[in-house]
């Protein structure tokens, strides 16, 4: 994507008044695609290094203790072998540069080298795993990191167990909007899919616990691998809670294809049996909740997707498949109530991976 001259030499003014990377030094600034939910920008130097440089979503725009947990979490992973993007302390108070007039907040990082892993891939996907497992082990033995305040709100990890409630409660809040009725199906399937979610103690502790660090947003998107490293980036989220949920959040989104059958346990199993050579050591009993887990992420994500359809809302809107956002989210949201639906079929058999 071109950049505007305005805007270039906007970015350009953020990044010599908030981060002293001199103009002069500056040989390219590129927009890339793989910030779905922060405008992101790949800098490039003239003594061959190269950034990230970000602009917060407005939902992140107060969280000022973002950049000190993702400092946190790369000290604690030095000298083992992952890649982690260290973040650039701003030249002012903070990691983040705060632009005022337009109200926006910055962060720089280094670029790490590296693919996204092909999710058709049993190895890479194990690969992955494993380097999920070393990041868990780092960042709570022998006890968990410390992290400031972090972020905790339901609506940017995908951890909220949903209710039937959550459901009823979208219908009853767009009462009267014009795309109800035909959303009024796709609501009534998913409070019918979360009545069947399990409620025995062990299930529920998953979405409530609070006593590990873990990444909380482990989607395929936020792997890259390389040839001599792999990495996890996007830590914006990083907090504390079980590691089932990172563990079913590769699952969901490594797992799924957009036909029929919607999971894939083959890859599924690759990503558990990647995950128990070299992560924190769970329990058979925890490993037999994780169809379950996925179920319920799936089904979260539904809801969201249901919202964002009526809401005509969504981070990024694909304008050559969908005629607008309602169109893409409810195809989305659809999707998922088909995925939560089919693992509910397959609890039995996907419980023994």
């Amino acid at each position: 994507m071109l950049l505007g001259d305005a805007y270039l030499a906007r970015l350009r003014a953020v990044l010599l008044e908030g981060f002293g990377l001199e103009e002069k030094l500056i040989s390219d600034i590129k927009m890339v695609d793989s910030g779905r939910v922060n405008e992101t920008f790949l800098v490039s130097a003239k003594d061959g290094k190269k950034f990230i440089f970000q602009k917060l979503n407005d939902y992140f725009s107060s969280a000022e203790s973002i950049g000190e947990n993702w400092n946190r979490v790369g000290l604690a992973l030095k000298g083992l072998k992952v890649g982690f993007p260290d973040i650039i302390h701003s030249k002012k108070a903070g990691w983040l540069f705060h632009e005022s007039g337009p109200e926006a907040y910055w962060r720089l990082t280094a670029f790490l080298p590296g693919r996204r892993p092909h999710q058709d891939s049993l190895e890479e996907a194990g690969w992955s795993a494993r380097t999920l497992g070393l990041y868990h082990l780092a960042l709570n033995l022998p006890k968990p990191i410390e992290l400031l305040t972090p972020l905790d709100h339901v609506e940017f990890t995908n951890q909220k167990l949903c209710s039937p409630s959550d459901f009823s409660d979208i219908f009853n809040h767009y009462r009267g909007h014009p795309h109800l009725e035909a959303v009024t199906a796709d609501l009534k399937r998913g409070l019918e899919a979360a009545r069947q979610l399990p409620t025995r103690p062990s299930f529920v502790r998953v979405f409530l616990a609070r006593d590990l660090v873990i990444h909380r947003d482990c989607k395929a998107d936020n792997f890259l691998l390389d040839q001599n490293l792999s990495s996890i980036i996007a830590w914006d989220t990083v907090g504390y809670g079980d590691p089932l949920l990172d563990i079913g959040e590769m699952c969901r989104s490594w797992a799924v294809r957009p036909s029929q059958p919607y999971y894939r346990a083959d890859l599924a199993s690759a990503i558990v049996r990647g995950y128990r050579e070299s992560g924190l050591k769970l329990s058979p009993d925890q490993y037999r909740l994780l169809p379950a887990v996925v179920r319920a992420l799936a089904l979260n994500l539904a809801r969201r997707y249901l919202i964002d359809s009526l809401a005509e809302a969504f981070f990024k809107w694909d304008q050559e498949a969908y005629a607008s956002p309602y169109e893409q989210n409810l195809a989305r949201g659809r999707h998922m109530l088909d995925l939560a639906e089919e693992l509910l079929n397959r609890e039995i058999e996907l419980m023994n991976l």
